[in-house]
């Protein structure tokens, strides 16, 4: 064997002796005493919870006939031979909202608490103002019913009202937002244990439960296996250039 292949055996042999030893547990065997560290919790995602009970009686009364609507729309579908509906959808979808005055005062409440949210964030909202995208009503049939997982583009804040709901209903699920960690994750040693590296959280949610979250975040709904109907109210909103100040200085 010639000088110059013995040396390549020789520094492949040394390559796979490191590898081996790099997958040897007592390179770890480390004194972690020697070394403390300071955690800090950057690039927060945070999701804000919380009640107002006193609307879920008035709020179910008004939604009842739009749903009731829906349903018979379906139904319509269903019955036409010429339609290529044959069964009920797995989410009922309203119109929006905010043709409704019985939905005037959760309408600005969203508003008013989307544009505190993204204020305490930090960011600058000056010269703009607080706009719904969207708000609608939403119900899961009995024993069926569920979200893929999605985000809400081009909108700031999102969220729910939770109307019809308990312990054995479908409730949402958010997901990890950072695209990176996804093209290296690792199997958690308990999925049922929330940690750093979680993928998943899931929102057990009761009759009068707001939840608001920022738009980017992906999240989606476990099928519906309750033996009643599951409903809640969605909306998005954004900040927008106010037109007062764009017509303003057009006036100048």
């Amino acid at each position: 064997m010639s000088k110059k292949k013995k040396k390549e055996v020789k520094e492949e042999n040394l390559f796979i002796s490191t590898q081996k030893e790099a997958q040897t547990p007592q390179l770890l065997n480390i004194n972690s005493d020697k070394i403390e560290f300071k955690v800090e919790d950057q690039f927060k995602c945070p999701i804000y919870i919380s009640h107002k009970p006193e609307w879920v009686e008035p709020l179910n009364k008004a939604s009842d006939p739009i749903i009731k609507k829906l349903r018979a729309n379906w139904q319509k579908k269903i019955d036409d031979p010429n339609d290529e509906a044959t069964a009920m959808p797995n989410s009922l979808h309203s119109e929006l909202l905010w043709v409704y005055p019985e939905f005037k005062e959760i309408a600005q409440t969203i508003l008013q608490q989307g544009w505190n949210i993204l204020s305490w964030q930090g960011y600058d909202l000056t010269g703009r103002i607080p706009m719904l995208t969207e708000l609608w009503v939403q119900e899961f049939p009995k024993e069926g019913g569920f979200h893929d997982i999605h985000e809400h583009g081009n909108n700031h804040i999102s969220g729910f009202y939770f109307l019809k709901c308990n312990e054995k209903t479908s409730h949402p699920v958010f997901w990890d937002p950072r695209p990176g960690k996804k093209m290296t994750d690792l199997r958690m040693k308990d999925q049922k244990k929330l940690n750093y590296g979680s993928q998943q959280i899931h929102y057990k949610v009761k009759p009068g439960q707001f939840i608001f979250f920022n738009s980017y975040m992906p999240h989606s709904y476990v099928h519906h296996k309750g033996n009643e109907k599951f409903r809640f109210i969605h909306f998005n909103m954004q900040v927008v250039i106010d037109p007062n100040l764009a017509t303003n200085k057009n006036d100048k």
